[in-house]
């Protein structure tokens, strides 16, 4: 078993064992319980909206996160998660999507379209943003949902954003200077740019996310996935990127 230990600390009512409850209110969401290997415990799991397996041990005093593998190296895990967890059904969400006010990069003709829920005070969004941006072009279009929900800052920006002559200007002109505060909030919201961003934050919600980045895109069958949170270098290169293959 490859991963990390957590133990328990002081004892505390919960739903389950106390270093499963401890990883739930850190933000794990457990789905389904099941046997494992043993004599431990399995939970199929998510997190960031990633699937994930924990193992209970025993005694209940440690679970253990990450991938089982048996003698001959076969992934224990993966059939567990897919099992009861199966992959949630996005696609009635793109043409939601396609109707949100976002800010466009990349050519409009761009072969791969990716949908991202941003709040300009993100540290996560401006991370995801840099990770695209060697990508921007007429093989990739990141469509930008803005949203204001992190701080007092947050809608003011986004207004200002979306409210310039060129909002993919000014969005580019905060995101690179978003370590020293970024764009200036606009004080004075017209009513129209706050029925935008009023619009973007419900659209958000009713898909069942509470924090940003929110990443939406097809996979390679065209089903529609998400990904909550700045995804790792790898999943950015296979899922999010899919840079054309060289012919």
């Amino acid at each position: 078993i490859t991963a990390f230990l957590l133990t328990a600390g002081a004892a505390q009512a919960a739903v389950y064992p106390v270093p499963v409850q401890t990883l739930i209110e850190q933000g794990v969401q457990v789905e389904a319980e099941f046997k494992a290997p043993g004599g431990l415990t399995g939970y199929a799991a998510r997190c960031q909206g990633q699937p994930l397996a924990l193992y209970l041990t025993a005694d209940s005093k440690q679970v253990i996160v990450g991938t089982m593998l048996d003698a001959q190296g076969k992934n224990l895990s993966e059939a567990q998660l897919e099992t009861h967890l199966p992959a949630p059904d996005f696609d009635s969400a793109w043409p939601l999507l396609e109707k949100a006010h976002w800010v466009r990069e990349g050519a409009a003709d761009a072969k791969r379209i990716v949908y991202v829920f941003t709040d300009p005070n993100c540290p996560y969004c401006n991370a995801f943003w840099r990770a695209t941006q060697p990508h921007i072009g007429k093989h990739l279009q990141v469509r930008h949902i803005l949203v204001g929900i992190l701080a007092a800052s947050s809608t003011g920006k986004a207004a200002r954003i979306l409210a310039a002559d060129d909002p993919a200007a000014a969005l580019a002109q905060h995101e690179s200077s978003h370590a020293a505060g970024g764009i200036q909030p606009l004080e004075k919201i017209p009513a129209e740019i706050q029925r935008k961003l009023m619009a973007n934050n419900q659209l958000m919600s009713q898909l069942g996310a509470q924090a940003t980045p929110m990443i939406f895109y097809k996979d390679r069958q065209g089903k529609v996935r998400q990904i909550l949170g700045m995804p790792p270098s790898d999943v950015l290169a296979r899922d999010i990127v899919q840079q054309p293959a060289k012919k």
